[in-house]
């Protein structure tokens, strides 16, 4: 029997790259026609992510054409085919993003390529799937980058967020001796709760001290950051010597300032990631194993607690909602709701 769509669709899209309220508007728009290469997603969730922040005000790293719908992370259900496709079929459950060009999740229905699309476990349900690609993805992602680097010990900064909780889990489970950094005080019982053991307070008095001592002991050698500016920049400088940092977020919004010496002299590299370049550098088979095992651990490294859940016209009042309660739990942007 055939597969029934209707002709339109709602929508949230944004009119310009200011992040005001007045770049928002709630819409009726043609479902999306599908070209080859694509998948129709019926969306059942979306997730807002700090990236989903950026993107609004044009600082992210892409920058559509307007008017567009935002929204790099959802889940749903296949309802079209643009092609013949070995790793999808119709019906199938899927975590999905958008691509680099044209609308993302926050609609009823969004068309993206079929290898931005990841069919779930039966054991993974469709909220969770939500919340897959960014944050789990990101976070087994970089431990992996870790390994790959023989890396003896760790130390990230954001590990009050919920990929930082995850990356404690996770680098736990894998007895990867980790040293996480936060910024007030009160965090520090927060994070300790997800089973960190070493964490310190880089607004403390005494942070330069307590971390050369640290970092020395736990044999840091890899540098996970997503904050940058002043607070990066003295991590880095202060680890040990033939350190590797990996930046993945600037939530200071601040510039990097490093000494050349610590790169001549001391072997010190540092270096960008982003997830859709590490899942490019990975061959079908790879990204599929690497997925599965990922799937496998939502229910413990990496189970997101969720929030709140907002209908797909209230998606303005969902993100400033997220803006002020970051890290207390997923917001999620439902159309079915």
């Amino acid at each position: 029997m055939p597969n029934i769509l209707p002709e339109t669709m709602k929508a949230l899209e944004i009119t310009e790259y200011s992040g005001e309220s007045s770049s928002f508007r709630f819409i009726e728009k043609q479902v999306p026609k599908l070209k080859e290469g694509q998948a129709l997603v019926k969306i059942h969730a979306s997730s807002i992510n700090p990236s989903d922040l950026m993107f609004f005000r044009g600082l992210y790293g892409i920058k559509k054409k307007l008017p567009v719908v935002p929204g790099f992370e959802g889940s749903g259900t296949v309802v079209g085919l643009g092609s013949a496709s070995s790793s999808l079929k119709l019906g199938d459950r899927v975590a999905c993003v958008a691509g680099y060009l044209g609308d993302g999740t926050f609609a009823e229905y969004m068309a993206t390529d079929i290898s931005n699309c990841i069919p779930l476990l039966d054991s993974v349900s469709l909220e969770e799937g939500a919340m897959f690609f960014v944050n789990p993805l990101t976070a087994y992602a970089l431990l992996e980058l870790a390994k790959n680097k023989n890396s003896t010990g760790v130390v990230q900064t954001a590990c009050a967020s919920a990929l930082g909780k995850m990356i404690i889990r996770l680098a736990k489970g894998r007895n990867l001796p980790l040293l996480n950094i936060v910024r007030r005080e009160d965090q520090i019982e927060q994070v300790k709760a997800e089973g960190a053991e070493f964490v310190l307070n880089s607004s403390s008095p005494n942070f330069d001290k307590e971390f050369i001592k640290l970092s020395r002991k736990l044999k840091i050698n890899y540098f996970i950051d997503a904050v940058g500016g002043e607070v990066a920049s003295k991590i880095f400088q202060l680890s040990p010597a033939e350190t590797n940092m990996v930046s993945y977020g600037n939530l200071s919004e601040e510039s990097l300032n490093i000494q050349p010496g610590v790169f001549i002299f001391q072997k010190k590299t540092i270096e960008g990631f982003w997830l859709n370049f590490w899942i490019n550098s990975l061959t079908p088979e790879e990204f599929s194993a690497h997925s599965k095992e990922a799937q496998q651990l939502l229910k413990s490294y990496f189970k997101s607690d969720i929030n709140k859940r907002f209908k797909l016209e209230s998606g303005f009042e969902a993100i400033e909602y997220y803006k002020n309660n970051m890290s207390a739990g997923k917001i999620l942007i439902k159309p079915e709701d």
